[in-house]
This record gives structure tokens, C-alpha cells and sequence, in this order.
């Protein structure tokens, strides 16, 4: 009887801990971490705070890193905006982020700020090195 007794204790308390198979919730971090529209929304609020993040996906080749260091190097002190390479797997959270912060950036700035930053860097550049 004891053994009985002690045996479906177990079963119920296993029971009463048991998951819903059936249950099907979006709450996971990852789940909201990579949908657009989370990405539109922190690209939103990195903005209303300062945070410009403009960041490129995929290969790429520098044929002088140094002068690539120094133009990003640049853009990030003189005008706050963190360019750099981010990787090749592009999310739709990070396709999302990156458009809407550049279309952000690109409307505060101007359409030609990351053209303009990089002439006025590779100057500065040529000038040190001399």
C-alpha cells in the first residue's frame, strides 16, 4: 500500500508540473528579437536617442584598411554615426533596423552624408600622411 501511495504521489506531482503540448505562444526573446517590426522600432528609439547605427552586411574587401579604419573612425566622432560591417547573416529584425536607420540618418544629415564624411576623412587622411 505504501509503495501504491508513494507511486501515484510522483505520477500526480510529475502531472502537475507537466507543459500544455498544445500550447503555442510568440512570447520567446528570439521570436521578437527578429521580426521587422521590432527592428523598425529600435532603430526608432536608437535614433530619438543619439544612437546611429549604420551598418553593412555581407563580404567585404578593403584595399586599405587603415584609410577604412580612419573614415569610420571619423563619421563616429564627427557626426555620431557607427558605421562598420555587421557579418553576412542578415535577419528580418537587421534588414529592417538598418533601413529605417538610414533612411533616418540620410533625413537629418543629408542624402550625400556618407559621400561627404568620406571625402573630408580621406583628406584628412592624405594630410596626416604627409
Amino acid at each position: 500500500m505504501k509503495k501504491f501511495i508513494y507511486i501515484s504521489f510522483h505520477l500526480l506531482f510529475g502531472l502537475s508540473f507537466s507543459q500544455n503540448v498544445n500550447s503555442k505562444t510568440s512570447d520567446s526573446i528570439v521570436w521578437r528579437k527578429v521580426t521587422c517590426e521590432s527592428g523598425t522600432e529600435h532603430a526608432k528609439i536608437d535614433f530619438d536617442k543619439g544612437i546611429y547605427n549604420c551598418y553593412s552586411y555581407g563580404l567585404i574587401f578593403d584595399r586599405n584598411p587603415e584609410l577604412s579604419a580612419f573614415i569610420r573612425n571619423y563619421t563616429k566622432n564627427k557626426y555620431g554615426i557607427d558605421t562598420k560591417n555587421a557579418g553576412c547573416v542578415i535577419t528580418e529584425y537587421s534588414q529592417c533596423y538598418s533601413k529605417t536607420m538610414n533612411d533616418l540618418v540620410l533625413d537629418k544629415f543629408g542624402k550625400d552624408i556618407f559621400e561627404k564624411s568620406r571625402k573630408e576623412a580621406e583628406e584628412l587622411f592624405k594630410n596626416e600622411k604627409q
